[in-house]
């Protein structure tokens, strides 16, 4: 059976003057890949990453680990940054928090209000 290992980059240097899908990782984070590549038993490992430069540079220390190429998939990053561009710390915190929240259904009953669920149901359906 296949195995699956996802992996994130570890930090970047964040840089408001360069769009996020461009963005390098930091000295720390290169060093943090590079150490991963020489303790992990990479051989027989498939890589696959985004198109994003932090992801790129995070997958060829670990391809060159396990002597493979890497694969890019442009259409995999994990979500759309290029919409909100560069957010500052607290924003930034605050749009992620809310762009990982649970999804929940809500309905209106005509007046613009919003309803509460329970009493939604008969007027919409729940996808």
């Amino acid at each position: 059976m296949a195995q699956v290992l996802y992996l994130t980059h570890p930090e970047v240097v964040i840089d408001p003057a360069v769009a996020v899908p461009d963005w390098m990782l930091s000295a720390h984070g290169a060093a943090r890949v590079a150490d991963l590549a020489k303790r992990g038993a990479w051989n027989g490992w498939h890589v696959v990453t985004s198109a994003e430069r932090k992801a790129l540079e995070t997958a060829w220390p670990l391809a060159a680990a396990a002597g493979t190429a890497v694969e890019v998939r442009p259409d995999m990053h994990e979500n759309d940054r290029s919409a909100t561009g560069f957010l500052p710390g607290a924003e930034f915190e605050a749009v992620a928090d809310a762009f990982f929240q649970p999804l929940r259904p809500r309905c209106e009953d005509g007046s613009g209000r919003w309803m509460r669920r329970r009493g939604s149901c008969a007027r919409c359906r729940l996808f």
